[in-house]
């Protein structure tokens, strides 16, 4: 895609996209329209950036120039008006206006002050223009791709389902697609979660800590947000005692590790802040689900200790600053409060050391226990007569042509309407003949529990200490494994690249440790009665997130010769937030209508965008 800035009321961005998809030339802002004419049909950009609307003259020399190919107009108004954007939202922007020869006009009319933007107002401008830009771009490709649908069967029957991978993302799933009236079969390698097997014999979900949380930020962008933060496109480049990501036993182990990270570092920041946006969203739509979910089957969540409102601490005054305007951008913010009123307000941070937080802010969210969550929904599809599957893998994906007809396993061939695949970290060479293999990653997180019992916690905890091996962490209210009162703690980032196993067990003690001394620092009372660290070994386990390049989900749609194959994934931290509304955009997928995650997260956007595949639309 490639997009043409020709207003002047902006400048370029420091970092331009490679091979020149996006151009500036300011100069045919007042050139003549033979002029303007004759460079769209040179440059043929897919979408224009301008301060005012072209002639019809021109329009209709670009839409012969670009024949079959999609073509908008971003149109930048006066700055003197200053418009804020609204909270982030899933939705595609509207379109303002339609031109001559079915052209769209779109309009940008001032700085915005969404969540994450551009402290200049300019860059802000432009940013929100390109994003506005790419979006157009991709859901057109994204509209192509629906007109290949294969239509739902008309018989009478129920549609049946195959749904490979049973985490907590393909559980909520198949447990919206059997509430929707599927025929839901559901398989994966590892145990049934209700077995309580070694937390080492399961994927992430049920073998990291008993505890989930969701915020309107659980799902984010770890690109750079600001040009002087040299330090974010370094993460996978530095072990965690260098503040870095990298534990890899084995640098060279897989080959195109290296290739990923360079992926990583390729998108522009005004492409990376609409991601960002994107993102934030999904997650403002995963919310509402689960607002809905909650009150509409409360019965599911009784017994999972949800806890809501979480207290976010910050270590540090200059993050803690920018963290404020970031939640009240979108919508999360519900109380500040200084070091004093922290201990004052939430006793069980009283004896915290003296350098534990500069301040707090009490968010929009909630906690609950996920190893119960997962049960409970194991439970609800054997009830509604879904068939299990566990302990057995998927081996083969099977094709007829580019059409898929069933899934190969170790007992055999099934045959279903639709597959739904959500492998986590272990699909890469499942998936190897669908276009993802090497996408999905493993970043791991480190999990310890202490009890909570004296002066007990209340609201669940983000902890964010800049500069520290364990930057983020989460501090979830619930149970233990025994049922008894207990804080999980989970934290730190673990780049395992595409082999999940491939673990530095000395980088990964650091991680453990890291997390240790945040127990210390909050809780120093219950860390020395434990026995300190060794006693916090016993409960220390880990588990690998899976993580693409583009920090963005993975959903991708094809065609199965009775319905639709799709893949999930990628989720980084967010899985488990996301999940209502990736199961939203499964059987919207299913059905042959379309979601915006279907165009959000489609494997190929940051490609697309950076002119890595072709983004051209046939005749």
């Amino acid at each position: 895609m490639r997009f043409l800035v020709t207003c002047q009321a902006v400048r370029p961005p420091e970092q331009s996209m490679p091979g020149d998809r996006v151009l500036f030339q300011p100069e045919l802002d007042t050139a003549d329209d033979t002029t303007v004419a004759a460079s769209l049909c040179e440059v043929r950009p897919h979408v224009i950036i301008s301060a005012t609307t072209p002639s019809s003259a021109v329009l209709r020399a670009w839409r012969d120039a670009m024949g079959a190919e999609p073509i908008a107009v971003v149109r930048i108004g006066p700055s003197r008006q200053p418009e804020k954007r609204g909270l982030p939202s899933m939705e595609a922007e509207p379109q303002h206006a339609r031109l001559p020869f079915d052209v769209p006009l779109f309009s940008v009319s001032g700085p915005s002050s969404g969540a994450g933007a551009p402290a200049d107002p300019e860059e802000a401008v432009l940013f929100r223009a390109l994003a506005i830009a790419e979006r157009f771009v991709q859901e057109h490709r994204a509209k192509r791709d629906r007109a290949t649908a294969v239509a739902p069967r008309s018989d009478g029957e129920r549609e049946s389902v195959l749904v490979v991978g049973a985490g907590v993302v393909n559980l909520v799933t198949a447990h919206t697609l059997l509430t929707n009236g599927y025929r839901v079969t559901l398989m994966d390698a590892g145990p049934d979660p209700r077995e309580n097997r070694p937390w080492n014999h399961y994927g992430c979900s049920r073998g990291g800590g008993n505890a989930r949380m969701f915020t309107l930020t659980e799902m984010d962008d770890y690109h750079p947000r600001h040009t002087d933060d040299a330090d974010s496109n370094l993460v996978f480049d530095r072990s965690p005692e260098q503040l870095g990501w990298d534990i890899r036993r084995d640098p060279a182990a897989v080959a195109g590790d290296q290739a990923w990270v360079q992926d990583f570092k390729s998108p522009p920041r005004w492409l990376t802040h609409a991601y960002n946006h994107d993102i934030f969203g999904l997650n403002r739509r995963s919310g509402d689900l689960w607002k809905e979910w909650m009150k509409e089957q409360p019965h599911i969540f009784d017994g999972l200790h949800v806890r809501h409102d979480i207290l976010r601490l910050y270590q540090d005054e200059a993050d803690l600053a920018a963290s404020r305007h970031r939640q009240d951008a979108i919508g999360a913010t519900l109380a500040l409060f200084g070091p004093d009123a922290v201990r004052e307000r939430f006793p069980a941070l009283a004896r915290a050391r003296h350098d534990a937080f500069a301040g707090a802010i009490m968010v929009r969210g909630f906690t609950l226990d996920v190893h119960r969550f997962m049960t409970e929904l194991v439970d609800l599809l054997e009830a509604g007569g879904a068939e299990l599957r566990f302990g057995q893998r998927a081996e083969r994906i099977l094709r007829d042509s580019a059409d898929v007809t069933g899934v190969l396993t170790e007992s055999g061939v099934f045959h279903r309407d639709h597959y739904v695949f959500s492998p986590g970290v272990d699909g890469g060479t499942l998936l190897g003949d669908t276009g993802l293999a090497g996408q999905v990653h493993g970043v791991l997180g480190c999990w310890t529990t202490i009890p909570n019992t004296t002066q007990p916690l209340q609201n669940s905890l983000k902890v964010a200490r800049r500069g520290h091996i364990a930057a983020d962490a989460n501090v979830t209210v619930g149970e233990d494994e025994s049922g008894r009162p207990a804080l999980m703690i989970g934290s730190g980032y673990g780049w395992t690249g595409a082999d999940p196993r491939n673990i530095d067990e000395r980088k990964l003690e650091s991680i453990h440790a890291a997390v240790a001394d945040t127990v210390e620092l909050l809780f120093p009372d219950i860390y020395q009665s434990i026995g300190g660290r060794e006693g916090l070994r016993r409960t220390e386990k880990y588990c690998v997130r899976p993580w693409t390049a583009s920090n963005l989900g993975i959903f991708q749609t094809a065609r199965a010769v009775s319905g639709a194959f799709v893949v999930t994934g990628g989720h980084n931290t967010g899985g488990f937030a996301q999940s209502p509304v990736i199961a939203e955009a499964v059987l919207h997928a299913l059905r042959g209508r379309h979601h915006p995650m279907h165009t959000l997260y489609h494997p190929s956007r940051m490609r697309r965008a950076l002119g890595a595949v072709p983004d051209s639309l046939p005749a």
